[in-house]
């Protein structure tokens, strides 16, 4: 188990519970979710991010997009780790996700091994720096 807090921002309700109940197996901090990109791009600029060990957010939603969470972060919190989930993760995604400093993806349907192993790998890469 990993002590630490993560923030999940998907505008699909169902893909937010099952990120949810998956972080649940792997780590004993707070997990702040978000359905809303616009609560979620404000949560990003607070002061609140200062406890947070990785942002998993989804690429395309309406409103607030992923890549431009991925920009506020960036500008308030610069090294934690960003996994940017996606229903198709095209050449141009990818190129303007990683120029925008994106740590990693995962293309939906996700599945929890993978999920799982993303995430791990992140933590422990963070807490590595």
């Amino acid at each position: 188990m990993y002590n630490c807090n993560i923030v999940v921002i998907d505008d699909d309700i169902n893909i937010l519970e099952m990120v949810q109940l998956i972080l649940e197996e792997v780590i004993s901090g707070e997990i702040y979710v978000f359905s809303d990109s616009k609560q979620a791009l404000d949560y990003v600029k607070s002061d609140s991010m200062n406890n947070i060990s990785l942002v998993i957010c989804d690429w395309l939603m309406p409103e607030v997009t992923g890549l431009e969470i991925l920009a506020a972060l960036r500008k308030s919190k610069s090294h934690c780790p960003f996994l940017m989930l996606t229903a198709s993760a095209t050449k141009q995604l990818v190129v303007d996700a990683m120029r925008l400093g994106a740590t990693d993806f995962s293309v939906k349907p996700l599945h929890t091994h993978d999920l799982i192993n993303k995430v791990e790998r992140l933590i422990l890469d963070a807490d590595g720096e």
